[in-house]
């Protein structure tokens, strides 16, 4: 009789373990239905840092990306990338792996700093630095985004003096940082290193030959025109007006 009634405990002990763990299964079932998800976009392959996501590599066929629509939010990574046509444009700033879940710290933006110089410059353009000593580059106040002239001088064999505007408004997107002799943020740069610019090849084999054959200083462009003069103008006329009128309301 003990025997049975083991036997009857038995059962009743893993009914009730079976009942518990399907009871389980359905209050997680229901758990996952009623979380809140978000859509996340994953990675299908290895892609190095460094790496200018292209509007081939965010087709649905590329093989690069997918979007899972039904994340849960506390699985999710911060910041997620919820769609993948937004990295168009973006640099991998480190490794991503397959399968890894993408958010908004693995990608920068192609204008950013961090990215290489390489993935700033136009199609079809590459980079030329050259030698700008305070003597031949305006004392040291070309800055990123100027634009410069070239005038070379020269003397042939009779004697004969030449001057002459190599190249007109060349994009600087570079200047060297040799000002390491600054004892302040205002005192005098006296050394000025390198400048780079954006030019096409030829133009690039054409200042290599400037650079080592002939005498050359730089002309820093104005970045005002009519417009802007015409702006500034009205801008202190108001300035001016504002002033009397309040010395006048003061007397």
């Amino acid at each position: 009789m003990k025997k049975v009634y083991l036997i009857a405990v038995v059962f009743a002990l893993l009914a009730g373990f079976a009942t518990y763990m399907f009871a389980s299964q359905i209050n997680k079932k229901t758990t996952i239905k009623d979380a809140d998800t978000v859509a996340v976009v994953f990675a299908d392959q290895d892609i190095p840092a460094n790496t200018m996501i292209t509007e081939d590599m965010v087709a649905d066929d590329a093989g690069y990306f997918h979007k899972k629509e039904d994340v849960i939010k506390e699985d999710a990574t911060p910041s997620p990338i919820t769609d993948k046509e937004k990295l168009v444009g973006m640099v991998t700033s480190v490794d991503i792996h397959a399968g890894e879940q993408l958010n908004e710290f693995k990608f920068v933006s192609s204008e950013d700093d961090e990215v290489g110089l390489s993935y700033k410059l136009e199609s079809g353009k590459v980079a030329f630095s050259f030698t700008a000593s305070s003597t031949n580059g305006v004392d040291g106040y070309i800055s990123a985004g100027d634009t410069v002239d070239i005038i070379t001088y020269s003397t042939d064999d009779n004697g004969n003096v030449t001057t002459n505007v190599a190249y007109r408004d060349l994009n600087v997107i570079r200047v060297s940082n040799a000002s390491s002799n600054q004892s302040s943020k205002d005192a005098k740069i006296t050394e000025y290193s390198t400048i780079t610019v954006e030019v096409t090849e030829k133009e690039a084999l054409r200042l290599y030959e400037i650079e080592n054959t002939q005498t050359f200083k730089l002309v820093l462009n104005s970045k005002r025109d009519a417009k802007t003069d015409a702006a500034l103008k009205a801008a202190q006329q108001t300035e001016s007006t504002s002033a009397a009128e309040s010395t006048s309301a003061a007397d």
